[in-house]
């Protein structure tokens, strides 16, 4: 059988990572350049990372390349669409998503690309609704590296939506989206051809057909010049090759007797997942949650009765698609970033609260888990009755409901939580005092203060906690009745039944933690947040990550990921040292 393989020339354009937008913008600019130059000397094709961010950044400095650049779209010499930007897809609201793929697409139509594929690269796990929403808009397939599950052994399959309703061909990238980068650094023929070959005998225990794809390029590069010229030099006995798209590699196939898999992808098998990115720079996961409120929720629906409103929206939801790409979401990135990502907030934040001051009208829009059984909280509300605490030796007691602070030593980074010594014990607090319904509890170089009052069935948690130390992680532990099998946990569109545990693989240990959306409940105790959280099911308590202070962005290595995430950068900010918010909610049912 000849194999035919679709090598796509490709970069994975990080908008802001481990250098701040400014510093990425200009080799941006460096790299389009180029790439729009070999393009009308007839260069192939290109593919833009599925996003059209990275296009609309390099023509606000390139206007004049405009028109040029949207005639090699239409030709099909570049890609784009269909997102804005690659958001991370567990740390962002249902709404975020749609608006992000409706905005990429229109913008692509607009530069003449016509997407039939939801590329999604290198998102940390994918939510179980994406196939939904991707089918929502017209995109039959699908295309992923991380949080593929082991059973999943094929490079084809069919995802599904958790409920079933929607399904999308997927395309699985087991060895990820550099996966034919290796032919960049082949310069004789020789060279080239045997490493086309390996590269194809790697990918061929998971082929379901005749066609493969390789995509040739990997983190803010730029297009190979040479590599047309130098793969007409090769001839490999049993291997068609041809330099193309993702749409080339995709359309007219005949697939059958495909695997299946149903709901989220949240596995380590064989790409690392990096868990702990939620509760990374906690401080922004509630901002987000606060500004998407205020957004979705107000704004929006206010909108509709005040005039001239269009562009303030979009600029509104432009900035929370900025703020949602992948690294700039997940907190795991230069400091600078982080300042970047606080001052698109608080300007997101400006206008919806400026077009909810001019309406004379609010209509506050249903809340996603509306008819899921899932209580509305009042955030902004802080009336309700009085609660007597009562200091206990485990913690603290409310109405029945019992909880406690523990801290303990994390020496990993923005990525993953790593204990110092394995089996290590969190400590509680030196100290704990209540009074009425405040409380503080103190340890060396840090302190948790609040109060806690009933709003209906609801016992609302808020507060404030004073860091003054490195490298450590401190969660607020509720009790449960029982310790559960399964927990269920908000996601965007969906609450969603989870293991205890997360899948792992040689990359990178099984996960004990997970995000939630709003909510997670576990042996008929909820915990409600205004945005993302991270959450763990230890023994009968449900442990909330309140505040993790690491210093880098990645470790070399980890015991729990034998290699680098990304770069060694100092982040001296994600040791969030000072104060951070606490505001959270507990519904325990007798």
């Amino acid at each position: 059988m000849t194999i035919r393989v679709t090598l796509v020339p490709h970069t994975h354009w990080d908008r802001e990572w481990y250098e701040p937008f400014g510093v990425f913008v200009e080799r941006l600019v460096t790299m389009m350049d180029t790439l729009l130059d070999l393009a009308a000397d007839g260069f192939p094709h290109f593919h833009l990372d599925g996003q059209t961010a990275m296009i609309d950044d390099y023509l606000d400095r390139r206007p004049e390349r405009a028109r040029e650049l949207a005639d090699h779209v239409r030709e099909g010499r570049l890609s784009a669409g269909p997102w804005v930007t690659q958001m991370d897809e567990f740390l962002v609201s249902g709404e975020s998503h749609v608006r992000n793929l409706r905005m990429g697409l229109e913008r692509a139509r607009e530069l003449g690309a016509d997407p039939i594929c939801g590329y999604l690269p290198d998102q940390f796990g994918h939510i179980g609704q994406m196939p939904r929403i991707l089918r929502d808009h017209g995109l039959s397939w699908a295309m992923v590296w991380r949080g593929v599950p082991a059973k999943i052994d094929r490079s084809t399959f069919r995802w599904r939506s958790t409920d079933g309703s929607a399904e999308v061909l997927c395309e699985y990238m087991p060895f990820g989206y550099s996966n034919g980068s290796t032919l960049m650094e082949a310069r004789t023929p020789g060279d080239l051809g045997r490493v086309l070959r390996a590269e194809v005998e790697r990918m061929r225990p998971f082929m379901v057909d005749d066609r493969l794809a390789l995509m040739v390029g990997y983190d803010h590069s730029g297009p190979d010049a040479t590599l047309p010229e130098r793969l007409d030099q090769v001839d490999v006995p049993g291997i068609e090759v041809r330099l193309g798209s993702i749409r080339d590699h995709l359309e007219g196939r005949a697939l059958h007797e495909l695997p299946i898999w149903q709901g989220e992808l949240r596995s380590g098998a064989r790409a690392h997942l990096l868990p702990n990115v939620v509760s990374s720079r906690v401080h922004q996961k509630l901002e987000r949650g606060r500004v998407e409120t205020l957004l979705e929720r107000q704004a929006m629906p206010a909108a509709r009765g005040v005039s001239g409103t269009s562009e303030e929206l979009r600029r509104a939801w432009t900035l929370m698609l900025w703020n949602g790409a992948h690294d700039s979401a997940c907190g795991c990135s230069h400091d600078q970033v982080a300042a970047d990502v606080d001052e698109r907030f608080a300007e997101a934040r400006r206008l919806a609260a400026g077009i909810v001051g001019r309406a004379s009208v609010v209509a506050d829009a249903a809340s996603e888990f509306e008819g899921l059984g899932v209580p509305p909280v009042q955030w902004e509300n802080e009336d309700g009755a009085a609660v007597e605490l009562r200091a206990t030796p485990a913690g603290i007691e409310a109405d029945g409901v019992s909880f406690r602070f523990l801290d303990e030593p994390d020496v990993g980074d923005l990525y993953n939580f790593c204990w110092a010594i394995e089996g290590q014990t969190p400590t509680g607090p030196e100290r704990v005092d209540v009074h009425g319904d405040r409380f503080e509890a103190t340890w060396a170089g840090l302190r948790v203060a609040g109060r806690v009052w009933r709003q209906g069935e609801l016992l609302r948690v808020q507060g404030v906690t004073r860091n003054e130390r490195k490298d450590h992680r401190l969660r607020l532990h509720v009790g449960l009745p029982r310790r559960p099998e399964t927990v269920v946990a908000g996601a965007p569109f969906e609450l969603v039944h989870r293991p205890l545990v997360g899948e792992g693989g040689e990359v990178e240990a099984p996960s004990l933690t997970w995000p939630a959306r709003h909510v997670v409940i576990a042996s008929d105790v909820a915990v409600f947040h205004e945005g993302v959280f991270e959450y763990e099911v230890v023994g009968r308590e449900l442990a909330v990550t309140l505040l993790r202070a690491v210093g880098c962005i990645s470790s070399e290595t980890l015991p729990v990921r034998p290699w680098a995430a990304g770069p060694a950068t100092p982040t001296p900010n994600a040791q969030m040292l000072g104060e951070t918010a606490l505001s959270l909610a507990i519904r325990a049912t007798p």
